[in-house]
Parts: C-alpha cells; sequence; structure tokens
C-alpha cells in the first residue's frame, strides 16, 4: 500500500509542512481571521451571568439631558462623588479623568476685583478676608479634592497613557507622577514584550491629593482594531504600572503585585493572592458577559436624584464613566461596534472578581501543532481509503467535531485555542489531495471500472480498483473454475419467433443469466452467440471459486424454470440449456494488443470446461463437471457421478459428475445404490451384470435419460467387445 501511494504520501507531508510554516508565520490574514472566528464563537455562546459585584455609574444620554452636556462642574461630580459615597460601595474607580483645572467665571471676576481694590489700596482686612472666601467657595476642583478627601470608600481616579510622541498635550511629569508599586520576576534571557508608554497624562494634583490614588484606564485593542484582551501592566521610564479594574480589585491589599516572566514572555501577575494567567504581552483575556450593559449600569442622574435603593450600590465595586454616544467612548468588541469602554474595565474587574477570565494555557502551542498533526492524519486517510463522497463526509465531520472540541474548551474550560491552522491543516490536505487523485490517480481506477463493470458484481469491481497492478499486457497461471452454458435446440426455436421476438428473448436470458453470474462474483468473459462464458476466482482471487460456480449454475437453472413457465403461457416456448463447469490452471490476464485487450483466460482447462457443456446433450443432463471442480464441491452441493471420458482432442481421461438440483438430488436417491453398483460393474467391465441392474433401473425409473445412454452403450459393447477396457468412453465428436 505505501509503495502503490508513495507520491500521495509524499504529497500529503508536503501539506503537512506547509500548514506548520503558516502556524509559525502567522500571516496578518489568516491572525484576522482566527480573531473573528473567536468573536463568532462568543456571539454564539451568547450571555453568561456576572459576578453581581460590580456596578457602573453611567453618565448616559438622559444624565446629559437632565443634568447638561459634558464635561460636567467640578462642583456636579463633587456631588456624584458624594452621592455615591453616602452608599458605602467597597470601592469606586473612575474611567474619567481631571487632567486640568476647571475655568470659573465668577471666580475669574473676585480675582479681578481683588486686585484692582489692591491697586487702589481700598482693600482692608475685612474686606480681603470675605473676597477670600468667595474665591474659594467658587473654585470646583477645590471643591471636589475635598469631597474626595472626606469619603470614607476609597476612590480611585483614571488616568492616561500615550504611546506616541504626536501628542503634545502629554507631557512628560515624572515629579508629579505616583509609582504604582508593581515588581516583576525576569528570567535573564527573556525579552519582555509589555506595552511601553512614552508620555503619561494624568490628574491636577490638586484633585489627586483630594483622591490619594490613581490608575491608567488604557486599553488596547487588538490588530483589527477590536478590544479582547486587557493589559495588566504598562511600563513607563523604568516602573511598572497598573490599570484601574486591578487597581480596584486590590484597593485593600497593600502588597504589590508581581509579575512573572519566562523565556517567551510573560506568564503572569500574581495579585493579592490569585496568579493570573495572561499572554506573553501580560494582556488579560476578557471573557465578556454579553452584549453592552450585560454588567448593570445604573445612570448618574438617578444616583444625583436619590432615586436608586441603598442595596445597588453598597459594598459593590463602582466604576463611573461615559456611556453616552455623543461623548464617543464607545469601542468595537466580539460583541458589537457600539460598547461602552467603561464597561470593558468593568469586565476586566468582574473577570478578576469570579476568577473567570479566559487563558491560553502552557500547553496551548503544543495542543495546536499535535492538533494539526492529527486532523492531517485523519484527512490522509480519509481520502487514502475513502471514496471521495464517503472521504467528504468524514473530513466534514472532523472539521465540525474540532470547531465543537475547541468552542468547548472556550466556553467550559475557558481556553483560547487556535482554531484556524488545524482546520486549515485538514482542508489543505483534504483538498490538495482530493484534486490530486480525482486528476491522476483515479483516472487508472476509473479505467479499471470502466473495463470491469459490465463484466463482474459492483462489489468485486471495488476490489480490483483497489489493486489496479492486475490489468496490464498478458497474464499470470492461476487456478480458476470455467463456466460454459449454451441453449439447447437454439436453431430450431428461431424459426419460431420473428427476428424481433428472437432477440428481446435473447436480451431476456442473457441480462437474467448474466446477473446470477455477477451476483456469484464471477466474471463475464463473453457473450458467444447465445452461448456464455464466466470465469471465476479472478481477476480478484478468491478460493471457493470452484462453489461459486457451480451455485451459479444451479440458480441459472432455476431461474430459467421459472422464465420458462412465463414464456410458455405468453410465446408457447421454453428454454433448455447445458453448463460445463471445469477447474483448473489457466493463464488469466489482458489478451490482445497493447492498444485494445480484454481479460480472460486461456488454456486446456479452459477448453475442457466448453467440452462438458456440450456433453450435456449425450447424456441429456443440464451441469456437468469435471472431477477437480467435484473435488473442491462434493461436500457442499449434491453430485453423481456420470462417467470416465476421454473427450475429443484430449488424450489424458477425466471423470465427470452431474450437479443436481435439490428436486433431482432427492429423485436420485431413492436408487442411487443400485446405480452406484452398476457404475462399479460397467468399470470393471462386467458389461452383462451392469446391463441387468441398469435395465431394472430404467423399468423403475424411465425419467432418467442416463440410463438410456448406459443402456445404448452396454448394447453396442456386449456386441462389439473392447480388447482392451479401462472403464474410459472416448469421444470422436465435440
Amino acid at each position: 500500500m505505501l509503495r502503490k501511494n508513495k507520491f500521495f504520501l509524499i504529497l500529503s507531508i508536503i501539506f503537512l509542512l506547509f500548514s506548520f510554516f503558516l502556524y509559525f508565520l502567522n500571516p496578518s490574514f489568516l491572525h484576522f481571521l482566527d480573531l473573528k472566528i473567536f468573536d463568532l464563537e462568543m456571539q454564539v455562546r451568547g450571555k453568561i451571568e456576572s459576578s453581581g459585584k460590580v456596578v457602573i455609574v453611567a453618565i448616559d444620554e438622559k444624565s446629559l439631558e437632565k443634568i447638561g452636556r459634558w464635561p460636567w462642574s467640578r462642583n456636579i461630580m463633587a456631588k456624584l462623588v458624594q452621592k455615591i459615597d453616602s452608599f458605602q460601595p467597597k470601592v469606586v474607580g473612575y474611567d474619567i479623568s481631571f487632567f486640568e483645572p476647571e475655568k470659573n467665571r465668577v471666580q475669574g471676576e473676585l480675582i479681578y476685583l481683588t486686585k484692582k481694590l489692591k491697586q487702589s489700596k481700598k482693600l482692608d482686612k475685612e474686606l480681603f478676608a470675605f473676597l477670600k472666601q468667595r474665591i474659594l467657595a467658587n473654585l470646583p476642583d477645590l471643591h471636589l479634592a475635598t469631597t474626595f478627601a472626606k469619603c470614607k470608600s476609597k476612590h480611585i481616579l483614571g488616568y492616561y497613557f500615550n504611546f506616541s510622541t504626536k501628542d503634545e498635550k502629554f507631557q512628560n511629569l515624572d515629579k508629579a507622577f505616583k509609582y504604582s508599586g508593581i515588581r516583576y520576576f525576569q528570567d535573564s534571557k527573556a525579552k519582555l514584550f509589555i506595552p511601553k508608554a512614552l508620555k503619561v497624562r494624568h490628574n491636577i494634583p490638586l484633585i489627586l491629593k483630594g483622591a490619594g490614588k490613581e490608575a491608567y484606564f488604557n486599553v488596547i485593542p487588538d490588530d483589527d482594531g477590536t478590544f479582547r484582551r486587557y493589559p495588566l501592566t504598562i511600563k513607563y521610564n523604568k516602573n511598572f504600572f497598573q490599570p484601574l479594574a486591578v487597581a480596584m480589585y486590590r484597593a485593600d491589599d497593600a502588597r504589590g503585585s508581581f509579575i512573572y516572566v519566562g523565556k517567551a514572555g510573560v506568564l503572569g501577575v500574581k495579585i493579592k493572592d490569585k496568579f493570573v494567567s495572561t499572554d506573553e504581552r501580560c494582556f488579560l483575556y476578557l471573557n465578556f458577559r454579553g452584549r453592552e450593559k450585560s454588567i448593570s449600569h445604573i445612570p448618574a442622574w438617578k444616583v444625583l436624584e436619590n432615586k436608586i435603593s441603598f442595596k445597588n450600590l453598597n459594598q459593590k465595586y463602582v466604576i463611573v464613566g461615559v456611556t453616552a454616544p455623543g461623548v464617543y467612548d464607545l469601542r468595537v468588541t466580539p460583541f458589537g461596534v457600539a460598547y461602552p469602554g467603561v464597561e470593558i474595565q468593568a469586565t476586566a474587574l468582574d473577570n478578576l472578581l469570579k476568577g473567570d477570565y479566559l487563558t491560553r494555557p502552557s500547553f496551548a502551542s503544543l495542543f495546536d501543532l499535535f492538533s494539526i498533526l492529527i486532523l492531517w492524519i485523519l484527512a490522509t486517510v480519509a481520502i487514502l481509503f475513502l471514496n471521495p463522497f464517503y472521504s467528504l463526509l468524514v473530513v466534514a465531520g472532523v472539521f465540525f467535531s474540532y470547531w465543537t472540541v475547541n468552542y468547548y474548551f472556550l466556553v467550559k474550560k475557558l481556553y483560547v485555542l487556535n482554531l484556524v491552522y488545524p482546520l486549515l491543516s485538514l482542508l489543505i490536505t483534504y483538498l490538495g489531495l482530493i484534486t490530486y487523485r480525482i486528476l491522476f490517480a483515479d483516472k487508472q481506477k476509473r479505467q479499471l471500472r470502466q473495463a470491469f463493470s459490465k463484466y463482474l458484481d459492483p462489489k468485486v469491481v471495488d476490489q480490483v480498483v483497489k489493486s489496479p497492478d492486475s490489468l496490464r499486457l498478458g497474464g499470470e497461471k492461476r487456478e480458476l473454475s470455467v463456466l460454459f452454458s449454451d441453449i439447447r435446440g437454439f436453431t430450431s426455436l428461431s424459426e419460431k419467433l420473428s427476428p424481433e421476438e428472437l432477440v428481446s428473448l435473447l436480451n431476456e436470458y442473457l441480462t437474467e443469466m448474466t446477473a446470477i453470474v455477477l451476483t456469484e462474483k464471477g466474471l463475464l468473459d463473453k457473450y458467444i452467440g447465445d452461448a456464455i462464458m464466466a470465469i471465476f476466482g479472478t481477476p480478484l482471487y478468491y478460493p471457493d471459486h470452484a462453489l461459486a460456480a457451480c451455485k451459479a449454475a444451479l440458480k441459472m437453472l432455476n431461474r430459467l424454470k421459472e422464465l420458462n413457465k412465463r414464456w410458455k403461457d405468453e410465446k408457447d416456448i421454453s428454454l433448455n440449456i447445458g453448463i460445463g463447469i471445469n477447474t483448473g490452471e489457466m493463464v488469466a490476464g489482458n489478451m490482445g494488443s497493447l492498444d485494445r485487450f480484454d481479460y480472460t483466460v486461456m488454456g486446456d482447462n479452459v477448453n475442457l470446461a466448453s467440452r462438458l457443456e456440450g456433453l450435456n446433450k449425450y447424456y441429456g443432463t443440464n451441469i456437468l463437471i469435471s472431477e477437480s471442480t467435484y473435488n473442491l464441491v462434493k461436500d457442499k452441493i449434491n453430485t453423481r457421478e456420470i462417467d470416465m471420458v476421454r473427450v475429443k482432442g484430449k488424450v489424458k481421461p477425466v471423470r465427470i459428475y452431474e450437479v443436481l438440483t435439490k428436486e433431482k438430488s432427492m429423485f436420485f436417491s431413492t436408487y442411487k445404490e443400485d446405480y452406484l453398483k452398476f457404475l462399479d460393474l460397467y468399470y470393471k467391465g462386467n458389461f452383462n451384470k451392469a446391463k441387468e441392474i441398469i435395465e431394472k433401473l430404467k423399468n423403475n425409473f424411465s425419467e432418467d435419460n442416463l440410463l438410456d445412454v448406459y443402456i445404448n452403450r452396454l448394447n453396442y459393447l456386449l456386441a462389439n467387445p473392447p480388447k482392451e477396457w479401462d472403464g474410459v468412453y472416448t469421444f470422436t465428436v465435440k
């Protein structure tokens, strides 16, 4: 099998190596395809329950309608901070920032008035104290900072890193920037792929001092612009900083977070007592809860107007952010193109709290490569051993089964495994090999099938097609069985019917007989007028060819009996056939020229089968077989010995037998013992005693035509005693 399909296997291995090459190259279009399939799987999975511990206070469209356009005054924000804090939340994070001081018109006018009065020397101590108090009362930034300082709950502000030098608004403010306390353990040979910021834009010192803590709210999209992961740290100068979700998660933990790095990049981050697996860039794979608002949203206007209950925010992780579409804090995620940015922060925090974030396990790469190999093997085996239709069914089944396995790992085990490259390996191998097979490998098989489809049973043809080397000019010597059948009295029958009726009758007869030959695994060699020649045991050898030939002969006889009943009623005719079968060595193969040849058999044993068929006329029998055939089937079918003869053109005598139908076998059993005594006397040359027995049998069983043959022969032998008797009767005609 391997030798015959050497090029096929080489081609298949090339497809495997190409699949591995693509996996390590990871071209962008395939990477994007894998990302989009991941999105599709998330959408198929649908919505899942959140922890219920995270709440978003949303500055939504209706809040802007009720309170005013964004950004709101720091006085309004101070009121919102105070209201939220009154519900005693666990921690409050802000997906908004206070990058610049708020300009206040009244405050400016008071400062201007103070300066003028001072210049005119009309500013006394009482007036100065009054104006100073009014100026401070109209300082919104101070008001907000004071509000933060008075809060009982922890409040964490958000700030923003910049990865580009183009934005001049970002300035390097290291002196005012507070380090977050994240450390890392790194392999000395490892390379860090953690995002590096060039600049930072953070909250003004006054408000930051009031809140006391800040964390970045950057989220970084994948290469296709979709947000699927969350950066658990960003490097700025020599330090590593924490995101808003991590800062809120560990708000009550004074210990630092530790980044663990291996030779291939970041392994994960230890936060509090939990090790969080990440990708090599220290990004967390987000397990989105569903479409927008899958995590609880409470409009900011309801908080400001006391339209919510205490339990809505009490001991909850609260994130304040803008969700109004007009403010454009909307992101593209696997669940849509208008996903609020604040909900990405909330999703990351909820993943950490619930511990159900997605991970790409340490064995993922090995699993991907192993999957590529297994799917390649399955595709190769399917093409090699199955026809195109069934191989397509198998490959389709493998395709959807692997997708199901991948989906199971994602949804149930929370593992992010590659789907594209294993399936691509399957498809590349299947399409490549099936194309090769259809265009080249199956060409010879189609020729074989075409050559044998009319002469062999379809099941045998399928087996022959699997061994195409047998179809070559020349042959090989094998022990086979050959069957010849012929219609008795066909010439006289043709005189009774018109040519059209004769052809119709003959076609029906040959169709029925041929079907029986093919069913019994015979090879239809040829039609010779009304005669049929069939070979058993080739082109695909099977040991019970002699029995198959005899079974076919009996079925032909029984089927003809059924046909004769109908033909007798319709046309007032009936047919009788003679069948000869011989088993022996003969040459089987393709005989003819290099351009045109037929599969057939040749040899003396083929001629003997033809002679046996002709002897049925003489003995009044229907099925005659040689001794070599008899020795192979004697324990499996009913027979009787007929004679020992030397056919015309042969020197060596052969013992011949009749294959009996079930009815004839029962009839013969009534006088079998006397018949065998007769044969014994006949072979020994005791013609007188033999004649006594045969004549007695004839009187009792006159239906047996064979008895008449022997009575006439014995009369001749008694009248013309042979000089030497060996029990063999020699035929001088065919």
